[in-house]
């Protein structure tokens, strides 16, 4: 327990993980834009599984599959810096209920950015599921830099 609160429990690695979550959550919508612009959203066309058959795109689905199916894939690094957030947050010296509160929300906010992202692909990409798509991401990053933001307000040092 020592070792962990050493490495992310102090308020420098508290804000650098709150700042990788603004980064990783804005660089999931930048390759979100990428399935968008190249048409790649139905690259996978069913969800969860990216075929019937399988979680992981094939050869035959080409490029297209391989867009979708990488922006897929970072959701679970998006969604580990966001749970290292709330294990820091929580092993704080004296852990602050508005900067736990801050990082349980961006976590949370990350399987519903994936429901979401699975509704739009069930839906065959209506228009009005891709913009709540878009918007439930848009939360999160407004989440994730309010937990840097109060981060930083509690280790203003850093």
């Amino acid at each position: 327990m020592n070792l962990l609160r050493g490495l992310i429990g102090t308020p420098t690695a508290l804000c650098r993980l709150a700042f990788a979550s603004i980064v990783a959550n804005v660089g999931i919508v930048i390759t979100g834009g990428a399935v968008r612009l190249t048409g790649s959203g139905l690259g996978c066309p069913t969800w969860p599984r990216c075929t019937e058959d399988s979680y992981t795109a094939t050869p035959a689905m080409g490029v297209n599959g391989a867009i979708e199916f990488g922006n897929r894939l970072l959701t679970f690094a998006v969604g580990l810096v966001a749970l290292l957030g709330i294990i820091s947050a929580l092993l704080q010296r004296h852990p602050r209920r508005r900067t736990v509160l801050l990082a349980a929300a961006v976590f949370a906010g990350i399987p519903a950015q994936a429901l979401v992202g699975g509704l739009t692909v069930l839906t065959d990409l209506n228009p009005w599921v891709v913009g709540c798509h878009f918007l439930v991401s848009m939360g999160v990053i407004a989440g994730t830099y309010a937990l840097w933001r109060a981060a930083l307000a509690d280790h203003p040092a850093t």
